[in-house]
């Protein structure tokens, strides 16, 4: 670079001593004082410069466009790395470390086009650039423009990963492109891929192929609550590979989506959020059953997440050994992930009301019969 060796020529001319050489153990080093300190100064240039920018997207620009302090963050922090890859790839450059050099070795021969190292790092950087980029346009789109046109974070959150996945598919075959590499001298690589699918990553195809069915057919999505197996949680996350469902407990649980496409999957909340639950009630054999379907009504109707329509219900379930069965029916769309506290609401609520109209909750009993004496045909001999 012709900048840069003025420059090293203008310091060692007017100040002898960085142009001396470097002896290590009195072996001499093939670098002078100022072609070591230079590119050191450039890259903390290039650190203050970042900085800067850094600071003033996170404290005056993004916030004005992006509610979301995390995506914010983000994206001043990758600005700041993107423009220090660019310092230190131009000091590599001038350094002599470009396409040109003895350590930038060609790794996929081609007559007409051939891949070298440095190539191969630069497109891996820009893929890599383009797939975080990406997530955070897809945060951006959902949180900020979707939100406001539709309330159901399962469609919306379905949407910015299809809009994701698209761009890093055109993002990458643009790179690719304007990188200078023929597509057709990848065969051997892509060829390579092929076998490792074949062999050793079928499972991450079947997943991702997966996901993709999941996210256009949606039979779960961002919000619902599920069940799989022994799991049963909030889906918070469906990727490429697998679905994050988070329980009761607050423990995240990871699901490869083959098994969410292979396996029978509960959703509790696939239609609406509408949900309705059973509640067993029984009750001694010497209560009038249309008291008892007043009170559980009125139970249920005093309850805040308990839906008026539909309009909660009290079936009489028939005669049981020692209580009369009732099964009070009510809807909710609140308590939809916490099955078990509304029970216990409606049951607390339930006992203290029949407490009130002393209203007997049985036991179950047992009736034992003994006979004493000898029967004629069990006497001994």
């Amino acid at each position: 670079m012709d900048i840069y060796d003025r420059l090293i020529n203008y310091i060692n001319s007017h100040i002898p001593i960085l142009g001396e050489k470097i002896y290590i153990l009195d072996v001499e080093i093939p670098f002078s004082v100022s072609e070591i300190v230079i590119p050191i100064i450039v890259l903390i240039l290039f650190n203050i410069i970042g900085n800067i920018v850094r600071a003033t997207l996170i404290n005056r620009i993004l916030p004005r466009y992006v509610e979301d302090r995390k995506t914010v963050l983000s994206i001043g922090n990758t600005t700041k790395y993107v423009i220090l890859a660019i310092g230190l790839v131009l000091v590599l450059s001038a350094i002599g470390l470009d396409g040109e050099s003895d350590l930038n070795p060609t790794i996929i021969s081609d007559q007409e086009n051939p891949v070298k190292l440095f190539d191969f790092f630069r497109l891996t950087l820009l893929i890599v650039l383009l797939v975080f980029l990406s997530g955070k346009l897809k945060s951006i789109f959902v949180k900020q423009i979707l939100s406001k046109y539709s309330e159901d974070i399962g469609v919306s959150q379905s949407i910015g990963t299809i809009i994701q996945y698209f761009f890093i598919v055109l993002g990458a075959f643009i790179i690719i492109q304007s990188s200078g590499i023929n597509l057709g001298s990848l065969n051997v690589l892509a060829g390579a891929l092929g076998v490792g699918i074949g062999f050793g990553m079928q499972n991450i195809a079947n997943n991702f192929i997966s996901g993709l069915i999941i996210l256009f057919e949606r039979p779960i999505k961002v919000g619902d609550r599920i069940e799989v197996g022994n799991v049963s949680g909030d889906v918070v996350k469906v990727s490429s590979r697998a679905t994050t469902v988070n329980t009761n407990d607050n423990i995240s649980i990871i699901i490869p989506n083959s098994d969410l496409i292979n396996k029978q999957v509960i959703n509790w909340s696939h239609n609406d959020r509408r949900i309705r639950f059973h509640v067993p009630v029984g009750v001694s054999y010497k209560e009038d059953p249309s008291v008892i379907k007043k009170l559980l009504l009125e139970v249920a109707e005093n309850h805040s997440d308990i839906l008026k329509r539909p309009k909660p219900d009290v079936l009489f379930i028939g005669y049981g050994e020692s209580s009369l069965d009732f099964d009070l029916m009510v809807w909710t769309n609140t308590y939809i992930d916490r099955p078990i506290i509304l029970k216990s609401q409606l049951y607390y609520q339930i006992f203290e009301t029949f407490k009130e109209h002393n209203i007997e909750i049985p036991y179950p009993q047992r009736d034992l019969h003994l006979k004493s004496g000898w029967s004629n045909t069990d006497k001994p001999v």
